[in-house]
């Protein structure tokens, strides 16, 4: 197992070895199965958006705290406890939800990158070079069918098409989805910039408030948003590559 790559995910391919090609498309399916729900999980985004809202408050509550202090005209030494508790509280709840974001995106990494090479596993020179042994007709690829010559009409082959959408319909919902944190973020940030925050007592610590609270919602859209557009991009060119096979049958097999 490389480091970084969590327990619970299907070890990199790379570092095993199959005896068949039947071996290596079962474990290959297995793996895609596990690496897909865990790659584009729908709890990894609500727990991107729960951190996000979480770092969101934090900040806001930490520069609010500290310019309705600096914006008293007579302070008290327990409007400072006061303003002080609030700040640390503020920050280390936005530390720790920030942690939790970053393992959330780790995670999601690490499980997109093995996914990558399991997929891409059987089209390998090596994976290729294997006895073909006895491999059940749901996991022959296009390319195992060809090689075993059966013919056109009678064999089910492998549809580009479908495959893409296997593979891609998670990230449809991780591309719709963040756009409304997105939009909210932008709202906020715009509403700091020019909505007259700047004029009011403390102002200022009242737009670094808001702006901050909206960039940090605004982030978590853009990631959500790339993480979708990144995942579909990689389907899209896996289903490219199945569907050049598909066109080439044919032609192969009249040889």
């Amino acid at each position: 197992m490389n480091p970084g790559t969590p327990p619970d995910l299907p070890p990199d391919p790379r570092t095993l070895s199959w005896y068949d090609r039947a071996a290596l498309l079962t474990a290959r399916a297995a793996a895609a199965d596990v690496l897909t729900s865990r790659s584009m999980a729908l709890r990894n985004m609500v727990w991107a958006w729960l951190a996000a809202v979480v770092v969101a408050g934090g900040w806001f509550f930490a520069w609010a705290g500290l310019g309705w202090y600096l914006g008293l005209e007579d302070a008290a030494d327990a409007d400072l406890l006061v303003t002080v508790v609030l700040v640390l509280v503020s920050l280390l709840a936005a530390g720790v939800a920030l942690a939790t974001f970053g393992r959330v995106v780790r995670r999601g990494r690490a499980a997109h990158r093995l996914l990558e090479a399991w997929t891409a596993l059987d089209r390998l020179p090596p994976a290729r070079a294997l006895p073909p042994g006895n491999i059940p007709q749901p996991l022959a690829s296009t390319w195992d069918l060809m090689r075993a010559g059966q013919p056109w009409k009678n064999t089910v082959p492998l549809d580009g098409r479908r495959y893409l959408a296997y593979l891609s319909g998670k990230s449809l919902m991780w591309m719709a989805a963040p756009v409304a944190p997105l939009l909210i973020g932008a709202v906020l940030v715009l509403v700091a910039l020019v909505g007259g925050l700047g004029q009011e007592d403390g102002g200022v610590y009242s737009q670094v408030a808001v702006a901050g609270a909206g960039s940090a919602i605004a982030a978590v859209g853009l990631w959500g948003l790339g993480k979708g557009l990144r995942h579909y991009s990689w389907a899209l060119r896996e289903a490219r590559a199945r569907i050049s096979e598909e066109k080439t049958w044919p032609l192969l097999t009249a040889r």
